[in-house]
């Protein structure tokens, strides 16, 4: 049993003591590091805080955990303030706001405090030529893509303005997704959590567009345990009636070989119950997702196939993407094929509206 997956369980609640605990510097080590590629040395510190007290966890290693932690609970409350902010500034120039990912999904962690949060993610109710002409009259915006906008407006902190939760690569793909999030963005504009003070996504809408959100990464760059973990969080908080609902929108999107993958990386990382899965776990799917997921760790920082220099062409880019998605083309076929149509189309789009 791989060590770093034990200390994750622990973390969870799913297991109550590693099966070996580390004697050598080195592998408590080795342990911090896997914890810092995948964002999780805030969420497994309680364990290493408890093993502190029953074995000899080398000092520099554990105060390192420790001041992650102190660091992680100080952004999230500057990220939580923020969000608070930004819920109250656009609805009031006649946007409403829907916060995704990030702290939204930390509210489904037993101890929120300790899921590190990266940027703020928040969805608008408006027109993508409107919300741009807002921003860009109001703040710094350093880039516009088809589903949202980067913008300066809260120091310190990333802010990504969505037009849309997400995208497909695929023409066809993409229009179902699309229609479902508009059919689903009212419900979600609507479901305002009072314990955070803003509007978050339902849990059903989460299932599936969290779900959206890590295979898009996988394609594009690669993804850590994090967002593994955000997911195994959702899925523990649907009813049965949830789960039928979620599956019969992700079948809807194309999505249960993937779906079934995902369930076979958080029943082998994390124990999920069966009780919790959407659809049975696909082992070949799944072994293949979960070595991806290893070798890129969080949002594909640590690997080597993203590695480029500072003055990448688009050209090179194209291609760079396009050699790292080959090794995907058997298992997502559809949008692995259409990655040079969208390039192509979003290139025009962008230069069309005057986002180059």
């Amino acid at each position: 049993m791989n060590l770093f997956f034990e200390l994750i369980q622990m973390a969870a609640g799913a297991r109550d003591a590693l099966t070996e605990i580390p004697q050598e510097r080195a592998e408590w080590e080795a342990l911090f590091q896997a914890a810092a590629k995948h964002n999780l040395v805030a969420f497994t510190f309680p364990v290493i805080d408890e093993l502190h007290d029953q074995a000899e966890v080398p000092l520099g290693i554990y105060s390192r955990w420790a001041m992650v932690v102190e660091k992680v609970k100080e952004k999230n409350a500057r990220m939580n303030e923020a969000c608070r902010m930004l819920s109250e500034k656009f609805p009031a120039h006649g946007f409403r706001t829907c916060v995704l990912k990030g702290l939204a999904a930390a509210a489904y962690y037993p101890d929120p405090e300790l899921r590190q949060c990266g940027d703020i993610d928040i969805w608008l109710d408006g027109s993508q030529k409107q919300i741009v002409a807002f921003l860009k009259e109001r703040f710094k915006v350093p880039k516009v893509v088809y589903h949202h906008a980067d913008v300066k407006m809260v120091k310190g902190i990333g802010v990504e303005v969505h037009f849309t939760p997400s995208w497909m690569n695929s023409p066809c793909a993409n229009r179902r997704l699309q229609k479902y999030f508009r059919s689903k963005a009212e419900e979600q504009f609507a479901h305002r959590s009072e314990s955070l003070g803003f509007c978050v996504p339902t849990r059903r809408f989460d299932a599936v567009y969290m779900l959206i959100h890590i295979y898009r990464h996988v394609l594009d760059e690669g993804i850590g345990l994090r967002q593994l973990l955000d997911y195994y969080y959702v899925l523990k908080s649907l009813t049965q009636q949830d789960r039928e609902a979620a599956l019969k929108d992700i079948k809807h999107l194309g999505l249960l070989k993937f779906a079934a993958g995902v369930m076979y990386v958080l029943q082998e990382v994390f124990l999920l119950d069966k009780k919790h899965m959407l659809t049975e776990p696909d082992a070949k799917q799944g072994g293949f997702l979960l070595d991806e997921i290893l070798i890129s760790g969080n949002f594909g920082q640590f690997d080597s196939r993203n590695r480029h220099s500072s003055d990448e062409t688009r050209v090179m880019h194209a291609k760079r993407k396009m050699t790292r998605a080959m090794r995907y083309l058997s298992y997502y076929p559809s949008e692995v094929l259409n990655i040079p149509v969208f390039m192509v189309f979003h290139y025009f789009w962008r230069l069309f509206k005057g986002y180059l």
